[in-house]
């Protein structure tokens, strides 16, 4: 009488096949979940950087849309310089200067006939660079910008005076180191130039003061170290030449070819 055995290689009883395939749809599940919870995180990181790119660009935006832009009226210009003379004259003259430099003083009062010789024959247009890089040497008055902000007002509204208001506080500089000049003295020095009572009643409000200190910057990123700093059609014009009278508009006439 034979005996019923069981065979050791004989396939799974029906419980353990179900337990094996629960084991293997749990294995799977976990797998999906991992795989779903790095998904979720990618996306979320993407979202992340997406909202914080766009609020630094947005940051970045607003703030150029709020930096101080120039006004381009009268002989004011974008660039933060004033330009006297005919857009289309064959020369340009820059002037980097602060009405508290001494040196500025004596260039201003050596070339000024000839600079205004060569605008009204429309041989050059001269483009003004305020500084006032030297307010710190004025007893802490900030004479430069100032002065500086008195010009820029009157080039903007009257910009027909700019350049006998120019001359006249430098026949009128403070020596370098003291308060300066009053904010009534400048204001009789641009009644004296032409300028209107309307126009010199606002020079108090320092309205372009943010201009000057723009012009400044503007200055600083050309690489202009020191004043005055003139170039001619870009060139330097530099040295012992610049107190010379005379060598400055033999220069202008030589790059005007004539």
């Amino acid at each position: 009488m034979s005996k019923n055995r069981t065979h050791p290689s004989s396939p799974p009883s029906d419980g353990m096949n179900r337990r094996e395939q629960l084991r293997q749809q749990q294995a799977r599940d976990a797998r999906e979940k991992k795989v779903r919870t790095w998904a979720t995180v990618g996306v979320l990181a993407v979202v992340v950087a997406l909202i914080a790119g766009v609020a630094i660009w947005a940051g970045m935006n607003a703030a150029r849309n709020n930096a101080p832009q120039a006004q381009n009226s009268g002989a004011a210009t974008e660039n933060y310089s004033l330009v006297i003379g005919k857009q289309d004259a064959p020369v340009t003259v820059s002037i980097y200067q602060d009405f508290m430099c001494p040196y500025c003083g004596q260039f201003e009062r050596t070339n000024r006939d000839d600079l205004e010789a060569l605008v009204t024959d429309g041989t050059a247009k001269v483009e003004f660079h305020l500084m006032n890089f030297l307010d710190s040497s004025s007893q802490g008055s900030k004479y430069s910008t100032r002065a500086a902000n008195a010009v820029v007002t009157v080039a903007k509204a009257e910009p027909d005076h700019l350049m006998a208001f120019n001359a006249a506080l430098y026949d009128n500089q403070p020596q370098e180191g003291t308060s300066g000049l009053s904010d009534a003295q400048i204001a009789d020095l641009a009644r004296g130039a032409g300028v209107s009572d309307a126009v010199v009643s606002t020079f108090s409000q320092l309205s372009n003061a943010g201009f000057v200190n723009q012009s400044n910057q503007a200055a600083a990123r050309d690489g202009i170290q020191s004043t005055p700093t003139v170039k001619i059609n870009g060139s330097d014009f530099a040295g012992q030449q610049l107190y010379a009278a005379g060598a400055l508009k033999s220069a202008v006439d030589r790059a005007a070819g004539r």
